[in-house]
């Protein structure tokens, strides 16, 4: 649902017949001519308050135009229905169960759900044959990373500031990966009692911090002083635990 319809924003989508509905349309139409099953599902209504670390307090789309959407879905053939809570959550629940073979989405927060196969479109193609295919075997076989370092490498590039943008970029975030941080977080926060934990998070933002300033094996490519007042001085809930528990416990 999100790859098709996030070329707009849900706050501007009208009431009608509206631009946003043309795109669906034509997109459900060059799906339906793709040799696949296509499958979709929507955020349901204990979807998590927080996601990507964004404060989400109103529906993920205008019930008149989600309901237009679901009826299209029906006129076309395709099957959906309403998650419990997050709908990434539950693609990655049902191709667990081996009900459905690849989970689409622009998210990659997907692979830290548990989804084996996340299938990407290449921007600016235009064509709906050529994706990017990501699992975790191969992300683990070519870049290094492990199921550790998805999360940290989520957790800071899901979090904004004040003015909506995202501190920290994919680049140094999976480079920071590699310094082993988001491993012994995961480890943390499946094994520690709270007081722990909390201790455990004290010391790692500090070296954290200190590794971005300092870059002492020279895997950042360069240091990052303001990244590191960043995280020391205004982003001082980082690592979120509500968002690092939603992840952990996947």
């Amino acid at each position: 649902m999100y790859a098709l319809v996030n070329v707009f924003s849900w706050r501007q989508a009208g009431t009608g017949w509206s631009h946003e509905m043309k795109i669906i349309f034509r997109r459900l139409s060059a799906i339906s001519q793709i040799p696949l099953h296509a499958y979709f599902v929507f955020d349901g209504l204990d979807r998590p308050q927080l996601k990507r670390g964004k404060n989400i307090t109103a529906p993920s789309a205008p019930r008149l135009l989600a309901q237009r959407f679901q009826e299209l879905l029906t006129a076309f053939g395709f099957n959906w229905h309403m998650a419990p809570g997050e709908a990434e959550a539950e693609l990655a629940y049902l191709q667990s169960l081996g009900l459905i073979d690849a989970v689409a989405t622009p998210y990659n927060d997907a692979l830290l759900f548990g989804a084996t196969c996340i299938i990407r479109s290449i921007p600016h193609i235009g064509r709906y044959e050529d994706v990017y295919v990501y699992t975790p075997d191969s992300i683990e076989k070519c870049a290094s990373l492990e199921w550790g370092d998805f999360l940290l490498v989520t957790l800071m590039c899901s979090t904004e500031d004040d003015a909506g943008r995202c501190w920290c970029s994919v680049e140094v975030a999976r480079r920071l990966a590699y310094y082993g941080f988001g491993r012994s977080l995961l480890e943390a926060a499946v094994s520690f009692q709270f007081v722990e934990f909390m201790n455990f998070i004290a010391k790692w933002r500090d070296d954290i911090c200190e590794v971005l300033r300092t870059d002492p094996r020279s895997l950042l490519g360069g240091r990052h002083y303001e990244l590191a007042r960043i995280i020391k001085e205004e982003c001082t809930q980082f690592p979120d635990p509500a968002v690092l528990a939603i992840f952990s416990s996947a």
